[in-house]
Protein backbone atom coordinates (compact mmCIF):
# COMPACT_ATOMS: atom_id res chain seq x y z
CA UNK A 1 0.00 0.00 0.00
CA UNK A 2 2.71 2.45 1.27
CA UNK A 3 4.31 1.62 -2.66
CA UNK A 4 1.56 2.43 -4.42
CA UNK A 5 0.77 6.18 -2.40
CA UNK A 6 4.39 6.56 -2.92
CA UNK A 7 4.41 5.79 -7.06
CA UNK A 8 1.51 7.39 -7.55
CA UNK A 9 1.61 10.63 -5.05
CA UNK A 10 1.81 13.27 -8.01
CA UNK A 11 -1.54 12.29 -9.14
CA UNK A 12 -2.77 12.10 -5.35
CA UNK A 13 -1.84 15.25 -4.90
CA UNK A 14 -4.00 16.59 -7.76
CA UNK A 15 -6.76 14.93 -6.45
CA UNK A 16 -6.88 16.39 -3.38
CA UNK A 17 -6.17 19.77 -5.04
CA UNK A 18 -9.64 19.61 -6.50
CA UNK A 19 -11.41 18.32 -3.83
CA UNK A 20 -9.78 21.28 -1.70
CA UNK A 21 -10.18 23.48 -4.07
CA UNK A 22 -13.88 22.37 -5.52
CA UNK A 23 -15.26 22.67 -1.50
CA UNK A 24 -13.68 26.17 -0.92
CA UNK A 25 -14.69 27.19 -4.09
CA UNK A 26 -18.94 26.23 -3.39
CA UNK A 27 -18.49 26.39 0.34
CA UNK A 28 -16.34 29.21 1.65
CA UNK A 29 -16.01 31.81 -1.20
CA UNK A 30 -17.24 31.55 -4.86
CA UNK A 31 -14.25 33.59 -6.52
CA UNK A 32 -12.62 32.03 -9.03
CA UNK A 33 -8.97 33.55 -8.24
CA UNK A 34 -8.58 31.25 -5.27
CA UNK A 35 -9.69 28.41 -7.11
CA UNK A 36 -7.46 28.76 -9.97
CA UNK A 37 -4.47 29.31 -7.22
CA UNK A 38 -4.85 26.18 -5.41
CA UNK A 39 -5.06 24.05 -8.78
CA UNK A 40 -2.22 25.78 -9.92
CA UNK A 41 -0.22 24.94 -6.28
CA UNK A 42 -1.88 21.70 -6.66
CA UNK A 43 -0.45 21.48 -10.18
CA UNK A 44 3.11 22.58 -9.40
CA UNK A 45 3.40 20.29 -6.13
CA UNK A 46 2.60 17.38 -8.48
CA UNK A 47 4.81 18.65 -11.38
CA UNK A 48 7.48 18.86 -8.54
CA UNK A 49 7.12 15.45 -7.23
CA UNK A 50 7.29 13.79 -10.67
CA UNK A 51 10.28 15.53 -11.58
CA UNK A 52 11.58 14.81 -8.41
CA UNK A 53 10.96 10.59 -8.93
CA UNK A 54 12.91 11.34 -12.77
CA UNK A 55 15.20 12.50 -11.50
CA UNK A 56 15.98 9.59 -8.60
CA UNK A 57 15.39 7.04 -10.79
CA UNK A 58 18.16 8.72 -13.55
CA UNK A 59 20.43 8.73 -10.83
CA UNK A 60 20.21 4.89 -9.24
CA UNK A 61 20.14 3.96 -13.43
CA UNK A 62 23.74 5.79 -13.76
CA UNK A 63 24.50 4.12 -10.16
CA UNK A 64 23.21 0.71 -10.98
CA UNK A 65 24.90 0.33 -14.68
CA UNK A 66 28.41 2.08 -12.68
CA UNK A 67 28.28 -0.76 -10.20
CA UNK A 68 27.37 -3.50 -12.62
CA UNK A 69 30.28 -2.44 -14.94
CA UNK A 70 32.80 -2.35 -12.02
CA UNK A 71 31.67 -5.22 -10.75
CA UNK A 72 31.71 -7.28 -13.79
CA UNK A 73 35.17 -6.29 -14.86
CA UNK A 74 37.03 -5.96 -11.99
CA UNK A 75 35.52 -8.08 -9.17
CA UNK A 76 33.35 -11.16 -10.32
CA UNK A 77 35.92 -13.59 -11.67
CA UNK A 78 38.69 -13.33 -8.97
CA UNK A 79 35.90 -13.48 -6.68
CA UNK A 80 34.85 -16.60 -8.15
CA UNK A 81 38.08 -17.96 -7.83
CA UNK A 82 38.51 -17.19 -4.18
CA UNK A 83 35.61 -19.38 -3.80
CA UNK A 84 36.97 -22.26 -5.68
CA UNK A 85 40.19 -21.98 -3.96
CA UNK A 86 38.15 -21.98 -0.41
CA UNK A 87 37.02 -25.36 -1.08
CA UNK A 88 40.61 -26.15 0.65
CA UNK A 89 40.13 -25.34 4.17
CA UNK A 90 43.74 -24.13 4.43
CA UNK A 91 43.46 -21.27 2.00
CA UNK A 92 44.54 -17.85 3.10
CA UNK A 93 44.52 -15.03 0.35
CA UNK A 94 47.17 -14.22 -1.23
CA UNK A 95 49.21 -11.10 -1.06
CA UNK A 96 47.89 -9.97 -4.63
CA UNK A 97 44.12 -10.63 -3.46
CA UNK A 98 43.75 -8.88 -0.59
CA UNK A 99 43.85 -5.01 -2.46
CA UNK A 100 41.23 -6.58 -4.52
CA UNK A 101 39.18 -7.42 -1.14
CA UNK A 102 39.63 -4.03 0.05
CA UNK A 103 38.64 -2.62 -3.36
CA UNK A 104 35.27 -5.07 -3.32
CA UNK A 105 34.87 -3.53 0.57
CA UNK A 106 34.91 -0.08 -0.69
CA UNK A 107 32.40 -0.10 -3.67
CA UNK A 108 30.24 -2.47 -1.02
CA UNK A 109 30.38 0.27 1.31
CA UNK A 110 29.51 2.86 -1.26
CA UNK A 111 26.59 1.14 -2.71
CA UNK A 112 25.61 0.93 0.97
CA UNK A 113 25.64 4.12 1.27
CA UNK A 114 23.67 5.45 -1.61
CA UNK A 115 20.95 2.43 -0.54
CA UNK A 116 20.74 4.52 2.66
CA UNK A 117 20.22 7.36 0.94
CA UNK A 118 17.64 5.96 -0.73
CA UNK A 119 19.02 6.11 -4.59
CA UNK A 120 19.30 2.59 -4.41
CA UNK A 121 15.98 0.90 -5.21
CA UNK A 122 15.62 -1.85 -2.71
CA UNK A 123 14.78 -5.28 -5.46
CA UNK A 124 18.54 -4.41 -6.49
CA UNK A 125 19.91 -3.66 -3.05
CA UNK A 126 18.79 -6.62 -2.44
CA UNK A 127 20.34 -8.83 -4.64
CA UNK A 128 23.67 -6.88 -4.22
CA UNK A 129 23.28 -7.56 -0.81
CA UNK A 130 22.61 -11.69 -0.65
CA UNK A 131 25.89 -11.35 -3.35
CA UNK A 132 27.92 -9.49 -1.04
CA UNK A 133 27.22 -11.81 1.84
CA UNK A 134 28.42 -14.71 0.00
CA UNK A 135 31.51 -13.35 -0.89
CA UNK A 136 32.52 -11.56 2.25
CA UNK A 137 31.19 -15.51 4.26
CA UNK A 138 34.01 -16.96 2.47
CA UNK A 139 36.34 -18.54 4.92
CA UNK A 140 39.77 -16.73 3.48
CA UNK A 141 37.55 -13.28 2.72
CA UNK A 142 36.01 -13.36 6.23
CA UNK A 143 39.11 -14.15 8.04
CA UNK A 144 41.04 -11.48 6.12
CA UNK A 145 38.23 -8.96 7.27
CA UNK A 146 38.67 -9.92 10.62
CA UNK A 147 41.62 -9.02 10.48
CA UNK A 148 41.22 -5.53 9.10
CA UNK A 149 41.94 -2.73 11.16
CA UNK A 150 39.89 -0.02 9.06
CA UNK A 151 36.68 -2.30 9.67
CA UNK A 152 34.83 0.61 10.94
CA UNK A 153 35.66 3.02 8.02
CA UNK A 154 32.90 1.26 6.06
CA UNK A 155 29.87 3.48 6.16
CA UNK A 156 28.19 0.65 8.77
CA UNK A 157 27.80 -2.07 6.23
CA UNK A 158 29.61 -4.71 8.32
CA UNK A 159 27.25 -4.35 11.27
CA UNK A 160 24.07 -4.08 8.62
CA UNK A 161 25.03 -7.38 7.06
CA UNK A 162 26.00 -8.66 10.47
CA UNK A 163 29.48 -9.59 9.50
Amino acid sequence: MKKHILKFSDIYVIIITVIIATGIHCFIDKKTEILIAIYTAGISIAFSIRQYRIENDKIFKELFIMYNEKYDLKFNNCLNIIVKKASNQTYELIDEEKPLIIDYLNMCSEQYLWFTKGRIDSIAWKSWEKGMKFYLECQPIKNFISKESQKDSYYGIFEYLKL
